[in-house]
């Protein structure tokens, strides 16, 4: 069981965290099933179904029974795959023709399903790097190849700072973005699979992660409203940021 979780998803599956009821294998399976990232543990259940579909004698003999099992089984995750908590598709936009943006995002997404956040963190950079570069040139501003992630995210905040269209009671948040960026600047550089690095711990990546994913998606709704409303009120192109 060790074997097939490692080599298919490269998942330690008797790990504490999914031994809440104990440590035999149905137990430790059951925990998984309760703590895991629901889309893993969709992926994984059909995959077990699958394999048990491979071995003999595990078939029902009535196929009545057999093709209502499988109906559960699909329902059952597809409900999983919808109660996930893990909202990609707001935050990861498919925001232009560039061919490599659809491989970008798909990679991001398996890594992050797969609970690996730790090994997603130099794509989500360089994602993060080509929707800013994005967001200033619609907005009129060029940018250098050579300017970090965190100078262009503060270029896009003066935008948003000088149009107005961030409230009074937002923008301290929105500066303090500005460290956010940079510490996933410094993460990219010194602990990630950018470079020869020991990766960054796994609940500090998790951590990173999660606040990248909740100020991208912060970003897309007010990029959506100011399209609905007409476009650009306003273009910064010096000061401090944000």
């Amino acid at each position: 069981m060790s074997e097939w979780f490692e080599e298919n998803f490269g998942i330690n599956i008797f790990q504490e965290r999914f031994q809440i009821e104990g440590s035999s294998k149905g137990k430790t399976l059951r925990g998984f099933v309760s703590v895991a990232e629901p889309r893993l543990v969709a992926q994984v259940l059909r995959a077990l179904w699958a394999y048990r579909n491979t071995l003999d004698g595990y078939t029902d003999d009535d196929p009545k029974k057999e093709t209502r099992l499988h109906d559960w089984l699909k329902q059952f995750t597809a409900e999983l795959e919808s109660s996930s908590t893990l909202r990609f598709d707001e935050s990861f936009t498919d925001f232009s023709a560039d061919t490599t943006l659809a491989k970008l995002r798909a990679s991001i997404a398996a890594d992050l399903i797969a609970e690996k956040p730790d090994v997603a963190l130099d794509r989500v950079h360089t994602y993060c790097v080509k929707r800013f570069r994005h967001l200033l040139s619609r907005h009129g501003q060029s940018t250098d190849a050579r300017t970090p992630l965190d100078a262009l995210f503060g270029a896009y905040g003066r935008i948003l700072r000088d149009s107005r269209d961030v409230s009074e009671f937002a923008l301290p948040t929105l500066r303090m973005q500005h460290k956010l960026f940079d510490g996933l600047n410094q993460a990219r550089n010194k602990r990630s699979l950018a470079h020869d690095n020991e990766l960054l711990d796994l609940s500090e990546a998790q951590y990173v992660i999660e606040c990248v994913v909740a100020s991208l998606a912060f970003i897309e709704r007010l990029e959506a409203r100011r399209a609905s409303e007409g476009g650009d009120r306003g273009i910064a192109t010096q000061g401090s940021p944000v």
